[in-house]
């Protein structure tokens, strides 16, 4: 659906980019149906702060490719970015989910090598993140990480109901991200002053966190 995450490095970084596979083909066969769709991505990205990019690359199914591959390493090379969200590598209900997660993450580390040709300079080490999938059980999502979305959760709002297509989903995400509050809370310690219509998101972070401090 739509994430906090990227409201917040709004906040923090000058460019936040979704590198889209296409317009879902949900209304193909209705007329100027496609125009709709990317309408609708188009303003929830707006709403977010964020940029757009399509790759017209199909979906139902997303076939793995070498060009789109390339695509996405040209694309890393350019925005150079902080943090990386895709979804999770399992998900038995849609495969081009994991389809879309495995080519994010093989991108992500031929932008680092240094003789991979692509404008730019080799990437460095963005953290990768699986944000939360509508089945989470039946998609090994364990979540590791609890975002505080609570001042930006009006924002993700706005931004989900751009998308009329997924009404449905509306709601659940709100409810999940009241749950997801309640955890954040629980994990916090009752000492730190949180509200309790605390808003969360989780997240399941891929590669180690590297520090100097145990925090």
């Amino acid at each position: 659906m739509v994430d906090s995450a990227v409201i917040r490095a709004r906040a923090r970084w000058p460019r936040v980019i979704f590198a889209v596979s296409t317009v879902p083909a949900a209304m193909n066969g209705q007329p100027g149906g496609l125009a709709v769709r990317r309408k609708e991505a188009e303003d929830a990205a707006a709403a977010l702060g964020a940029e757009m990019r399509f790759f017209d690359v199909g979906d139902y199914p997303l076939r793995e490719a070498p060009e789109v591959v390339d695509r996405l390493v040209h694309v890393y090379r350019e925005v150079a970015p902080t943090v990386v969200l895709t979804h999770t590598l399992a998900d038995p209900y849609n495969g081009d989910h994991p389809a879309a997660a495995r080519m994010a993450l093989q991108a992500r580390v031929l932008a680092q090598a240094i003789g991979y040709g692509a404008p730019g300079e080799p990437l460095g080490a963005p953290p990768v993140f699986f944000f939360e999938p509508h089945q989470p059980e039946q998609c090994d999502f364990r979540p590791d990480v609890l975002l505080d979305i609570t001042p930006v959760f009006a924002r993700k709002r706005k931004a989900m109901e751009c998308l009329p297509a997924q009404e449905h989903m509306w709601e659940y995400y709100t409810d999940l991200a009241k749950r997801r509050g309640v955890q954040l809370r629980r994990n916090v310690g009752p000492n730190l002053g949180l509200p309790h219509n605390t808003m969360g998101e989780a997240y399941v972070r891929l590669y180690p966190q590297v520090t100097g401090v145990l925090s």
